[in-house]
């Protein structure tokens, strides 16, 4: 089992940049026909307040909760429980810290606490080790102004 995981990448915006785009912006990137319970029709919201859910709603209205935010400051920190199809009570921690470079910003995410999971946490940590290179790559991409020919 690898636990936590950790992801790193380099982003071309400014830490509050890079922030709401991964938080306020997160339906505009997050790779929902591959990674979400109800498609790609599917809308995804990230809250502002500490203690609110992180939801996905169907193209039926169906909210399902992704995770909670547990901690929440703009231009550097969050936290959140992660449990995309699970419940509450199998919620992994998912960090992101987001810190100015002379590149830009550089985005470390940790996704740990897999051991709640028991004798799944294997495969879920496994798959999630791909998952968030998945996912980060589509971040990135979205953090690129496309050039004009």
């Amino acid at each position: 089992m690898i636990d936590p995981i950790e992801k790193s990448l380099t982003v071309p915006l400014t830490p509050a940049e890079a922030f709401a785009l991964f938080t306020q912006n997160i339906d505009t990137w997050w790779p929902k026909a591959t990674h979400s319970i109800s498609g790609p029709k599917a809308r995804l919201t990230f809250p502002k307040h500490k203690g609110e859910d992180i939801l996905e709603i169907g193209e039926d209205g169906e909210r399902i909760v992704w995770g909670t935010l547990i901690a929440y400051e703009p231009g550097a920190y969050l936290a959140f429980t992660w449990h995309p199809g699970r419940t509450a009570q199998e919620a992994t921690v998912v960090t992101v810290t987001f810190s100015e470079t002379p590149e830009g910003t550089r985005c470390d995410l940790t996704h740990g606490g897999f051991d709640i999971l028991g004798k799944t946490a294997d495969a879920v940590s496994t798959s999630y080790l791909r998952g968030w290179d998945m996912v980060l790559g589509c971040y990135a991409s979205a953090t690129r102004v496309p050039e004009m020919a």
